[in-house]
């Protein structure tokens, strides 16, 4: 786990640069290179989040860990944001990865992923419920909570007519998809506990 933490630590400071060297590329040396399609930032977005989904994979295979469900849950959504920042329709892949990574079969993919996640979940009700407000709580969901704010911040920028506002927007969604880094390192290193026994 230690691994995890110092690997955790060197990404997310390499995003910070990659972050700052965007803005300061993008706005005083007005070079649009790095937050055009498939550009650094985009880049960098990919790379964070395939790690990231590595990193909260890897509890869901504890199975002393009782919160692997959260697990699977943020699996299920860090592999919707890949999807959704890479375009696999243009990758040389077979038909049925392209049919399942992009347009509706991406979406019937995650529908199916996280409802049943959810619906698993409904079975012990009570006792996720619980270990839901736990994580809420917890530091890894303040982590998780923040890159959900700066993802909808990135959002309202690619709607907002003004200088950049696409290098604003992939600056505040690499912010969001490092937070969700950190919430899977913290996830990875510890599980969020109950009081309440599954049964």
């Amino acid at each position: 786990m230690k691994f995890i933490m110092r690997s955790s630590v060197f990404a997310l400071v390499l995003i910070i640069g990659v972050i700052f060297w965007s803005l300061f590329s993008g706005v005083w040396l007005e070079n649009s290179s790095v937050f055009k399609e498939n550009g650094l930032l985009e880049s960098t977005q990919v790379l964070t989040l395939i790690i990231t989904l590595f990193v909260y994979l890897v509890p869901t295979f504890n199975r002393f860990r009782s919160d692997r469900l959260l697990g699977v849950f943020f699996s299920f959504l860090t592999l919707g944001f890949i999807l959704r920042e890479l375009d696999i329709e243009t990758f040389d892949l077979p038909n049925v990865f392209i049919l399942l990574g992009s347009g509706q079969g991406r979406n019937l993919l995650l529908a199916v992923g996280i409802l049943s996640t959810i619906g698993f979940a409904l079975f012990k009700f009570r006792y996720y419920l619980d270990l839901s407000v736990c994580f809420l709580k917890s530091r890894t969901g303040f982590a998780a909570i923040g890159a959900g704010i700066f993802l909808v911040v990135g959002d309202i920028f690619e709607n907002v007519q003004i200088p950049f506002n696409v290098l604003y927007e992939e600056s505040f969604e690499l912010m969001g998809y490092s937070l969700l880094l950190l919430a899977a390192s913290r996830f990875a290193r510890r599980e969020i506990k109950t009081s309440r026994f599954m049964h």
